[in-house]
């Protein structure tokens, strides 16, 4: 597969991330028909395989297993459902034979699965060192390049990782329905794998570190791949008791001079298809030099004195695991059912823990992101918009008819419906401008990424208590913007998560 023609470099540190933002706050075109989507996973052909156990990793599991659990609670195909279309504007089921689908256990912008897992782990018994590819159809590792590449993937001196797990995007797999925005997607979709992934390692009992700063240009030409069709996004190392031990010079093995494994749909090149996207993505691809990380956000209080939560912890990974087998998107709305407020506080605490990244201060909180949320039913808590602080929800300085005129400026009757129906709403804000200009191109990234993580932590918690949330990144636009007053403090929110009581029907799904 021949490498495609990089778009013109633009002199102008951000330029390309500010030239893209009013293309990520809105959806492109539908495409004319389904039969043009690419396929939602890809599959190599010209290299050993190497399958994964099915069942679930229990008590002490050995290596194989690990590894199955976690890339099956990952990206795994794992659910499937029967759904009867819906009107739009009101849920109800409209007459019409139902539609059936195959899902990964973390939610995607409009099920497209844009995200792939590459992994490096060392010798093992039944496992040569090598560079693999999970393929999510077959639960099986594709070796595209033999050799131990632990240490070329995540150097770090005196330290080689158990497991090293790369995150790519397949730009066009989102962008053949969603244009440019499908960029913004990808980002935030790869935090909720993040999310997701840290919580089921972490229940196995693996210690996990996320990079997100790494040089994406090498770690690309190591897999094989064109970066305007596929490209790194994410880097996960992972040391488990389990992993087979690794001997002196081990990890520095000869690499293997090209792979020779062959995806059997090539994925399209967006370097021409969508100029925004491939401009920003290459100016994103490493870091600036001068690059200066910004100070958290922090949305500017109301008059209002601030309300101080219960304590209610559910940011530890063991309480989140809970919720990975029950999280489901609420697709059939939310029925008007309160919210506890303890369930409110530990939803907002999980959204609002750090993670261990590399971004400077993520240890204690996000580094990007800074929280809104829009209460329409919550016990003992008055309607309105506040900013989440230190375990206290602080008031925003907006009118009282706020929360409406949010509802006004959604565009999507499934979004409005969604808003409108949840017992909360919660939005990660960040400041993108002023990120962009200290920080270069890739503060959009990180930021989305961010949010992502925040959202999937949300949502796992809330389904962890046996409540339903639901994605919609479209209610975090302008209108959203204004009506909570975030312009004012340089601040745009990044998307938005509804949770409430999920109502029954008319989607029969189940775990497989």
């Amino acid at each position: 597969m021949p490498p495609t023609a990089p778009p013109a470099a633009d002199p102008v540190p951000g330029a390309a991330a500010r030239a893209y933002l009013p293309h990520g706050r809105h959806p492109g075109p539908l495409p004319q028909s389904p039969g043009l989507l690419p396929p939602p996973n890809l599959v190599h052909t010209d290299c050993p395989t190497v399958p994964l156990p099915w069942e679930p990793a229990e008590g002490a599991p050995d290596w194989p297993a690990v590894l199955g659990t976690l890339l099956r609670g990952l990206l795994g195909r794992t659910r499937a459902n029967w759904m009867y279309p819906v009107d739009p504007a009101t849920g109800a089921a409209l007459p019409a034979p139902p539609g059936q689908g195959d899902c990964r256990p973390a939610p995607s912008g409009g099920a497209r699965y844009p995200i792939e897992a590459y992994l490096a782990v060392g010798a093992a018994p039944g496992l040569p060192a090598a560079l693999y590819h999970y393929d999510s159809v077959g639960h099986r590792l594709s070796a595209v390049r033999s050799g131990d590449h632990r240490q070329a993937l995540a150097p770090a001196p005196g330290e080689v990782p158990d497991l090293v797990l790369v995150l790519t995007t397949v730009f066009w797999r989102s962008a053949v329905k969603y244009r440019e925005f499908g960029y913004r997607l990808q980002q935030q979709e790869t935090g909720v794998l993040l999310a997701q992934a840290q919580t089921v390692a972490e229940s196995l009992g693996a210690t996990v570190g996320m990079r997100l700063r790494q040089d994406d240009r090498p770690v690309d030409a190591l897999l094989g791949l064109d970066p305007y069709r596929q490209s790194v996004t994410a880097v996960l190392t992972l040391h488990h008791p389990a992993a087979p031990a690794t001997g002196p010079g081990e990890a520095q093995a000869a690499p293997q001079a090209a792979p020779t494994a062959r995806p059997v749909t090539a994925p399209a090149s967006i370097a021409r298809l969508l100029p925004y996207t491939a401009a920003v993505h290459r100016a994103s691809l490493a870091e600036r030099a001068d690059a200066v990380q910004p100070a958290r956000p922090v949305p500017a209080p109301g008059a209002g004195p601030a309300v101080r939560l219960p304590g209610a912890d559910l940011a530890g990974s063991a309480a989140l695991h809970a919720g990975v087998a029950r999280r489901a998107s609420a697709s059939n709305g939310f029925l008007p059912v309160p919210m506890d407020r303890r369930a409110l506080a530990a939803v907002l605490g999980a959204a609002a823990a750090g993670y261990p990244g590399d971004l400077a201060g993520v240890a204690a909180a996000p580094a990007a992101v800074a929280l809104c949320c829009v209460i329409r039913d919550v016990t003992g808590l008055a309607p309105g918009c506040y900013a989440y602080r230190d375990g206290a929800l602080v008031p925003l300085p907006v009118p009282a008819d706020a929360p409406e005129r949010i509802a006004a400026g959604l565009a999507a009757p499934p979004t409005r419906l969604d808003y409108l129906e949840a017992a909360l709403t919660l939005l990660p804000v960040a400041a993108l401008e002023a990120g962009i200009d200290g920080y270069g191109d890739r503060w959009y990234r990180l930021a989305h990424i961010e949010a992502g993580l925040a959202l999937q932590r949300a949502a796992l918690a809330a389904a962890a208590l046996g409540l339903s949330a639901r994605i919609r990144s479209d209610a975090s636009c302008a209108a959203t913007d204004e009506a909570l007053g975030l312009p004012a403090d340089g601040l745009t929110s990044l998307s938005a998560l509804h949770i409430g009581t999920p109502r029954p029907g008319p989607v029969l799904g189940f775990l497989v």
